[in-house]
């Protein structure tokens, strides 16, 4: 299997166990204690899932021949998705009799995606210098 195909089963997967997190029942989910390292926990939580999208995304979208201008433009397109995503996700659960919708988790998120974006170009620079 290819490294690319490999990769979007794993993007796919990603977000699977993302739109659980979101969407399941509060009591079908592990309870957590209210604080971490002095901050709410599911703030922590909200940052942490959605840090890794821009990287997943990048790997399984990735251009064929990288060159800045490809990089930008499809790092451009994911921090775009992953902000929808939160935000279609926030507004998703606003609807449900059983979640709510918060502003705060919003910010987790988006603080989440735009550092696993920066990464994420760490990383495509140190691959392009390796």
């Amino acid at each position: 299997m290819s490294t690319r195909i490999t990769s979007i089963i794993l993007f796919c997967l990603y977000i699977a166990t993302v739109a659980y997190l979101c969407f399941a029942k509060p009591e079908d989910l592990p309870q957590l204690p209210q604080i971490w390292f002095g901050l709410p926990a599911d703030k922590i939580v909200h940052f942490c899932m959605f840090l890794p999208f821009p990287l997943l995304g990048y790997l399984a979208f990735r251009p064929r021949k990288i060159s800045w201008g490809r990089v930008i433009m499809v790092m451009s397109i994911l921090i775009a998705a992953g902000v929808s995503a939160a935000i279609g996700t926030e507004h998703m659960q606003a609807m449900l009799q059983y979640r709510t919708a918060a502003s705060d988790d919003l910010l987790a998120d988006m603080i989440g995606i735009f550092c696993g974006g920066a990464a994420t170009v760490l990383y495509i620079t140190m691959k392009k210098q390796a």
